[in-house]
């Protein structure tokens, strides 16, 4: 069945450092994705699954690492503001400034770029560091009109973390969430007489597998810029692949628990998909919840892209 429109998976060009020339947003292409028909899931009323309400079972306290903009490192002209206080912890936060018109980020290492959405509320988004350390271009991008943008803002900022894993401990754009959301409290509900990663991540895994059904309306209708909201996916119990990766993320992460949201292709279908890595016992463990255990494809039929 083909899904189309899926999300704007923003996979730009290097470009120059300096802000110097407008560009297309051929620098910012859509992938669309075409997808086979999901396994379906367990409903509440088969086997053993139980709908667990969130912050029914545990009662303690949630701590949990989340990014902050601290003010000891910041970057500031034309507008924007990026906070690299914290970038030892795998993340770094920019701030724009109000326009009618979208805002966009690239972050850049060697030969390697991530291209994000930047709200236009001037508010903070969170990015990612998972390129691993050294030093970071960072601009940022204003739509001039229609498919053009023009550079706006360019800084350099050196990167050095004791342990390139933790970045995918915090939230971040596409893995959003704080300790007061349900899918948070949700994971402490479900691991909380576990002790091991590795229980918890089978328990969680089985949890999404069984409560969600895949989306495709919403995978034909989805519209650019599109970005998982956790607890909306478990509210409506269905989603498209990027949701349940969002939410495994998430709750994972929740735990403590390094995951990756990868974003990649899925052979010998040529299917564009998003799906996790967990790190299990030093390694990291593919774990696809949006096909499920009975799926006919293995890890070897995975090939990442990006990741988050």
């Amino acid at each position: 069945m083909g899904l189309r429109n899926w999300i704007v998976l923003l996979t730009a060009l290097c470009l120059m450092a300096g802000c110097k020339k407008a560009g297309s947003e051929e620098q910012f292409p859509n992938k669309n994705i075409e997808s086979v028909e999901a396994k379906s899931p367990l409903s509440d009323t088969q086997g053993d699954f139980q709908v667990v309400e969130p912050g029914s079972v545990y009662t303690g306290p949630i701590e949990i690492p989340l990014p902050e903009a601290s003010g000891q490192v910041v970057y500031e002209e034309n507008g924007i503001t990026v906070d690299a206080s914290n970038t030892e912890d795998g993340y770094l936060m920019v701030k724009g400034f109000a326009s009618d018109t979208r805002l966009k980020v690239q972050i850049t290492l060697n030969e390697e770029t991530y291209t994000y959405d930047l709200n236009q509320e001037q508010e903070y988004e969170v990015y990612p560091l998972q390129m691993g350390n050294g030093t970071y271009g960072v601009q940022v991008f204003q739509q001039v009109e229609g498919t053009s943008y023009s550079p706006v803002y360019y800084t350099e900022v050196e990167v050095e973390m004791p342990d390139t894993d933790r970045v995918f401990l915090y939230p971040s754009q596409y893995v959003w969430y704080t300790n007061d959301k349900n899918a948070v409290k949700l994971s402490y509900d479900l691991c909380a007489e576990l002790d091991s990663d590795k229980e918890k991540a089978e328990r969680l895994y089985d949890y999404i597998v069984n409560l969600l059904t895949y989306d495709y309306e919403k995978a034909a209708t989805v519209e650019k810029g599109y970005l998982p909201d956790v607890d909306a996916t478990l509210q409506e119990r269905k989603g498209i692949c990027f949701d349940y990766s969002a939410l495994f993320a998430a709750m994972l992460r929740a735990q403590d628990i390094p995951v990756r949201l990868a974003i990649g292709y899925v052979q010998p279908d040529n299917i564009y998909h998003a799906w996790n890595q967990v790190y299990l016992d030093g390694e990291w463990v593919w774990m696809d919840s949006t096909f499920g255990p009975e799926s006919a494809y293995t890890e070897e039929n995975y090939t990442k892209e990006r990741q988050y």
